[in-house]
């Protein structure tokens, strides 16, 4: 019996595994709730995990166990036990009750209301390969035939927002409008088809799931964070001498200072999205790609007589060519919010006007103003208004509202 006891501290049979072993395996590492696990931050366990789920009853294998059973057949008990500690050493297979989280809709839901344990889960850890791989490449994990494979954007996942946010003892802002997206790849696709210039600003990077991304595509990435306590965060966590954070606000933002050409990217706070929009455009970037609220969007690409067409309408539409690129429902971000979401790609037209934008949204901001009233009355202050209206054949009764972008820069051209 003792030496079926001491066995047992190898794994050697297997047992039922009990919550209380599970807190006390190696293999807790895995991240299973994320609210008690704020001591290891990455999504990947600090060992460097490669995670394959697979059904169980409640059996606790470990590869001790088969090696030493297996050699201990042929080359006697001894130097199988001296095997079965190398290997453990190097592997470890523990079944564990597996969580399936139901994630909490707000930031102050207990970490533990929305779990429930209903299978089991084998984590296999290599323990000398850990933070390298981690890093490098955001983690692997075992998919559930058995294939090993690469899953990218591993910020991007609620796994690791969560442990961030515990280590850092935080809660998602709402007055900043964090609404971190776990939607890896989808995020991923996003990225894929962007056209990023060598230079290029990241706009509210948070947790750096959209960092981690952007870096490999870019010679120099300038991330633009409010919240100090993530700006630190990013700095520490990622450390890639291309990366430049910079804790400050996105709207007092210099973009018109950064050297042509350069790119813009951000998960854009809904609350400010018009007019952080406005004042990346004004800059003229090479190419614009923002995370925005539908209604937002639907401002960029609004007609004439829409009730969302205004400035950065005819700003969008006349200097760029702009597309959605996907839709992100609410459950892609935690929190989730109550709005749908779409991730928006802008790149400048050949032909955009060589006008400068910020006169340009200035004349169209003072023009539709007043959207009731007729294009006359509200051109009273230029003195050359009814020439310049003849000579495009507009109508003096007529709305500017009703006005398409390109009509509106022929009337400014007009008039100045």
């Amino acid at each position: 019996m003792a030496r079926r006891r001491r066995l047992r501290t190898f794994s050697c049979f297997p047992r039922q595994a009990d919550e209380a072993d599970t807190q006390k395996s190696v293999s807790d590492r895995v991240i299973e709730d994320a609210g008690s696990r704020a001591q290891f931050p990455a999504v990947a366990a600090a060992d460097g995990d490669a995670i394959g789920s697979v059904g169980m009853t409640g059996a606790a294998v470990s590869v001790g166990a088969v090696v030493i059973c297996g050699v201990a057949v042929t080359i006697g008990f001894g130097v199988a036990l001296a095997v079965g500690i190398a290997v453990g050493a190097l592997v470890g297979i523990d079944a564990l009750p597996r969580t399936e989280q139901v994630h909490p809709t707000s930031p102050s839901s207990s970490a533990s209301s929305g779990i429930k344990k209903n299978r089991f889960m084998i984590r296999i850890s290599f323990r000398f390969f850990s933070d390298s791989l981690s890093r490098s490449c955001g983690g692997y994990t075992l998919a559930g035939r058995g294939k090993l494979c690469y899953t990218a954007g591993m910020r991007a996942s609620i796994e690791f927002v969560k442990n961030a946010l515990n280590a850092l003892q935080k809660t998602p802002n709402r007055a900043l409008g964090q609404n971190f997206c776990i939607d890896g790849e989808r995020l991923s696709a996003c990225v894929d088809r962007m056209t990023v210039c060598k230079s290029a600003i990241e706009i509210g990077p948070g947790l750096g799931g959209l960092t981690e991304l952007l870096l490999p595509r870019c010679e120099t990435l300038t991330a633009v964070e409010k919240d100090e306590a993530m700006a630190a965060y990013l700095k520490d966590t990622l450390p890639d001498p291309k990366l430049s954070v910079v804790h400050g606000d996105a709207l007092k933002f210099r973009y018109a200072d950064v050297p042509a050409p350069f790119s813009v990217v951000g998960n854009l706070p809904y609350y400010i999205t018009t007019p952080l929009c406005s004042a990346v455009l004004k800059a003229l970037p090479a190419s614009f790609y923002c995370m925005v609220q539908k209604e937002a969007a639907d401002r960029f690409f609004a007609a004439p007589k829409d009730p969302n067409y205004g400035p950065l309408s005819i700003l969008v539409q006349l200097y760029y060519d702009a597309k959605t690129l996907a839709a992100f429902p609410p459950e892609c971000f935690y929190p989730n919010p109550d709005v749908q979401s779409v991730f928006v790609g802008m790149t400048k037209r050949t032909d955009a006007p060589d006008i400068d934008p910020s006169a340009l949204v200035s004349f169209a901001t003072g023009l539709l103003s007043m959207r009731r009233k007729t294009i006359k009355n509200n051109l009273k202050q230029y003195q050359n208004a009814a020439d310049a209206l003849t000579a495009l054949g507009i109508a003096p009764d007529v709305r500017a509202e009703t006005l398409p972008p390109e009509t509106i820069l022929a009337l400014y051209r007009q008039l100045f």
